[in-house]
C-alpha cells in the first residue's frame, strides 16, 4: 500500500533534510505559517520560518556529522501524522547542549505529531529524548576503554579547533611523537603547540570536523573535513582571504588517557590549488 502524501512529506524531511543535510528543500516541505510547539532549547526565533526550521538539523548535524534517523513507525489520520524515529550518531562535531565533542556513539528516540496542510507541515509537537542523549555524552568513559580512546582524540581535535593549545599539557604525553612534523619542529608538546600556531596564524578560523572515527587497541583513526579562511601567510603564499575546504586523515596512538603518537595526511594539492598554486 502506497504511503499517503502526508507520510511522504515527513519521510522526505527525515531522509533528505536530517540524514543528508539538504536544507534547500525545507520550503517544499514546510508551510509558511508553520508553528513549532516543541523547538529544542537554544533554537533562535529569528529569520524566516524556513530559516528557523533549518536550525534544528543544523544543530544536530553540527554536533553529530554522521547523524542518521530511521523511521520506526508513522500513523496517519486526518491532518495528522504521528511518528517514532531512532537516531544514531557519533558526537564528533560541535558542542551539543554545552558538552564539547566526546567521540561517544549514541542512540536516542524521538516522537512527534505533525499536522499537514496543503501537503506541507504546518504544526508540530514532540521532541527527541534530549535528556537521555545528554546523559550518554556526559557519562564518564571507563579507563582504558575504546570510549576513552575516542574521547581523548575528540578532545584533542576540539582544543585544536578552539586554538587552546595549552590544554595539550592535560592529555598529550610529554614524550609525544609527531610522525609528520613541519620543518624545524621541536620535539614533544612544545613543538606540537608551535606547529598548530603557525597553521592557525594562516587560517585563524580553521575548523576540523571528523566524519568518522574508529578505534582498536591503542589506535584511533579519524577522517574528516577542514575549513578555514586563508587570512595569513602560509608556506610563503600570501593571504588570499578565500574560504578553503580540504580533507584529511589523522591517526593517533593513546595510552592511559593521553595521546602518545600522531600521524596526519591531508589533501595538500586541493589546499594549494584553492590558494591559486598549481593547476
Amino acid at each position: 500500500m502506497a504511503e499517503s502524501m502526508k507520510k511522504q512529506v515527513y519521510r522526505r524531511f527525515v531522509e533528505e533534510v536530517i540524514n543528508k543535510g539538504n536544507l534547500e528543500i525545507i520550503p517544499e516541505l514546510y508551510h509558511p505559517d508553520y508553528v513549532d510547539h516543541s523547538a529544542p532549547p537554544g533554537i533562535p526565533h529569528t529569520g524566516t520560518i524556513f530559516e528557523q526550521v533549518a536550525q534544528i538539523p543544523k544543530m544536530f548535524r553540527g554536533a553529530f556529522p554522521d547523524v542518521h534517523f530511521v523511521i520506526e513507525s508513522m500513523v496517519d489520520e486526518g491532518d495528522w501524522v504521528a511518528t517514532r524515529v531512532t537516531g544514531t550518531a557519533q558526537h564528533l562535531g560541535r558542542p551539543f547542549m554545552g558538552v564539547p565533542p566526546t567521540g561517544r556513539k549514541v542512540v536516542w528516540t524521538s516522537f512527534g505529531f505533525f499536522r499537514v496542510q496543503d501537503n506541507k507541515i504546518i504544526e508540530h509537537w514532540g521532541a527527541p529524548d534530549l535528556g537521555g542523549l545528554r546523559e550518554q555524552i556526559t557519562k564518564p568513559a571507563e579507563p582504558g576503554s575504546l570510549d576513552e580512546m575516542r574521547a581523548v582524540v575528540a578532545r584533542y581535535v576540539y582544543e585544536v579547533n578552539m586554538q587552546n593549545y595549552d590544554a595539550f599539557d592535560e592529555f598529550v604525553d610529554p614524550g609525544f611523537i609527531d610522525h609528520n612534523p613541519i620543518p624545524g619542529q621541536k620535539p614533544g608538546i612544545p613543538g606540537l603547540k608551535d606547529a598548530y600556531r603557525i597553521f592557525s596564524d594562516a587560517f585563524p578560523d580553521v575548523w576540523f570536523t571528523f566524519s568518522d572515527l574508529v578505534a582498536e587497541g591503542d589506535t584511533v583513526v579519524g577522517r574528516g573535513v577542514i575549513e578555514g579562511t586563508h587570512s595569513g601567510n602560509f608556506m610563503g603564499i600570501p593571504a588570499t582571504n578565500k574560504k578553503i575546504y580540504w580533507t584529511g586523515t589523522r591517526v593517533f596512538k593513546a595510552k592511559n588517557g593521553k595521546v602518545t603518537e600522531g600521524w596526519i595526511n591531508f589533501d595538500m594539492m586541493a589546499l594549494m590549488q584553492q590558494m591559486g598554486v598549481g593547476g
